[in-house]
């Protein structure tokens, strides 16, 4: 059984590099342009993006009349959370019979559209006894 890190340094051997160290022009072309990184050490951001990732190309295979994610994207950065964005609004946009539902306590970087609502909630009124 070959992990993730066994594939990289298996990769990195192969490139002449004992040490796993990598250069720019190692990373611009050829096997070492696509290593795996250990999932230890993604960023929450990159774990959130990651299963973005799965859940679309697993979704394209079910035939489910509701989709639904809550707070999918807290921890990613405003780049990446865009990105996720519309990689779900294209995904919801395909699928003609199916709803999507995300919930987020996140600013929604969408436009409102014919076929896209955005409810917000109104902030909680705290009161001090």
């Amino acid at each position: 059984i070959q992990t993730d890190q066994d594939l990289v340094s298996e990769s990195i051997v192969k490139g002449g590099r004992k040490n796993g160290s990598s250069s720019q022009q190692d990373r611009a072309g050829g096997a070492d342009r696509f290593l795996r990184k250990d999932t230890k050490s993604l960023s929450g951001g990159e774990k959130s993006f990651t299963t973005i990732c799965l859940l679309l190309s697993l979704w394209e295979t079910m035939n489910c009349p509701v989709r639904a994610l809550d707070e999918f994207d807290v921890f990613m950065d405003a780049a990446n959370r865009a990105i996720a964005m519309s990689m779900m609004i294209d995904s919801a946009r395909s699928k003609n019979n199916t709803q999507f539902i995300l919930i987020t306590p996140l600013d929604m970087s969408v436009k409102p559209d014919a076929d896209i609502t955005i409810l917000r909630l109104q902030p909680p009124k705290r009161t001090s006894s």
